[in-house]
């Protein structure tokens, strides 16, 4: 189907639903997915305060995805947050065909359904929205979200493929979520364990957080870029997305912590799995570079320096980190860390501190959890992840990587 009619075929069925309330819809490219082919999908929860930013930053994720594996199919899963028409037309301007709105909840049985109806095997999925530690990622009603003790949740494994990774985009999903999801579903997940927050690139041609004192103020908005994907895009406001761990401890009305990490920390069962999920993640997030299979081990190792290291407003703790990857500090120096504050220990498959919530006092105004140690260790993770990376980047080299 041309572009055109697919918009205007796009635009007349989100009328007709005008009249309902339709809580979720899901697009892909191409519009007819063929059984068998690995399909990247990209889960956008209900924004509320946020409106459709995570939505956004799905489809700036899914630009990605089209640029780095043009063979692979593509498809978004959204809560609908303000307006079924704007929000299709939305896809359908980035490409996407309209395949299903539904005016009943974005529920986690209705999650499993759609990605077990794709019939195909899932190459990477992607979630963006908001989270808390007790109880999980919201896809629609904050009342029913996606807990890790969730029966559902154990299944979202059996539709991944052999070399799937998941990223969870939200706030503190490295405590419960990520860990949990590792475990149960045999592949790298990643999470982070402080606010994530959203960034967009800046006429420097680097990423920051995007609120009004967060980047220096002789900067602006890209506008139209090729930095991103090999297509230029347009990035005026809001509209090329990504979210990024703040770097700093969590400290919110859902929590008052005393560790974290500025970036995706993954976990898996399988150390052997690693190195490649740290590559296959580099390859699908939008980044300083507009990366290939056959990108540079040097562009490939500015894209890791974006995702690892700290944006701050500054750039010392930027210039510093980026340093160290340089020379490779991270080989002698295990507790190497560029966190504003005390990072949290953990190996591949748990951490040394664990989060504790009371969720009654929440209900009356309090805030519900807090960190707690269950040891005295120090920190190893990012000079950790670092190795797994540069063993990635090796693998990459020598043909290896099975992407």
């Amino acid at each position: 189907m041309k572009f055109k009619l697919l918009v205007g075929a796009l635009a007349f069925v989100a009328g007709s639903w005008a009249q309902k309330s339709a809580a979720y819809l899901i697009a892909s490219e191409p519009a007819k997915l063929r059984a068998g082919v690995p399909t990247d999908v990209f889960v956008a929860g209900f924004g509320n305060d946020q409106g459709t930013q995570f939505l956004q930053s799905a489809i700036i994720g899914a630009k990605v995805s089209r640029d780095r594996f043009p063979q692979r199919q593509r498809v978004i899963i959204s809560a609908v947050n303000e307006s079924l028409s704007a929000e299709s037309a939305m896809l359908a301007n980035a490409g996407f065909g309209f395949r299903k709105a539904d005016n009943d909840d974005l529920g986690k049985e209705r999650l499993v359904l759609a990605l077990q109806y794709l019939n195909a095997p899932i190459s990477s999925l992607q979630f963006y929205g908001h989270a808390n530690t007790y109880n999980g990622f919201r896809l629609q009603d904050k009342r029913d979200r996606l807990d890790h003790e969730d029966p559902e949740f154990a299944q979202l494994g059996s539709v991944l493929a052999p070399n799937a990774f998941v990223v969870f985009h939200s706030c503190n999903s490295g405590w419960l979520l990520a860990p949990a999801a590792a475990k149960m579903w045999r592949r790298p997940v990643f999470g982070s364990f402080a606010s994530s927050d959203f960034q967009e690139m800046m006429t420097d041609g680097n990423w920051y957080y995007h609120d009004v004192g967060y980047y220096p103020e002789n900067l602006t908005r890209i506008g139209t870029t090729s930095r991103i994907t090999q297509q230029t895009l347009e990035c005026t406001t809001k509209k090329c997305l990504r979210l990024k761990p703040v770097n700093s401890p969590y400290v919110d009305s859902f929590g008052t912590f005393s560790r974290g990490l500025g970036f995706y920390k993954v976990f898996s069962p399988v150390d052997a799995l690693i190195p490649q999920a740290t590559i296959h993640f580099t390859l699908l997030t939008p980044t300083v570079k507009p990366l290939t299979l056959q990108s540079s081990r040097a562009d490939l190792i500015d894209a890791v320096k974006d995702w690892m290291c700290p944006s701050d407003k500054s750039g010392v703790r930027r210039r510093a980190c980026s340093e160290a990857i340089d020379t490779q500090a991270f080989m002698t120096n295990p507790t190497l860390s560029f966190f504003n504050g005390t990072p949290v220990a953990c190996n591949n498959t748990s951490c040394s501190t664990t989060v504790k919530c009371k969720v009654l006092k929440k209900l009356v105004g309090a805030v519900p959890c807090t960190t707690v140690d269950l040891d005295s260790r120090k920190s190893t993770v990012f000079s950790d992840q670092l190795k797994m990376i540069f063993k990635g980047l090796e693998q990459f080299e020598l043909g290896t990587l099975k992407l």
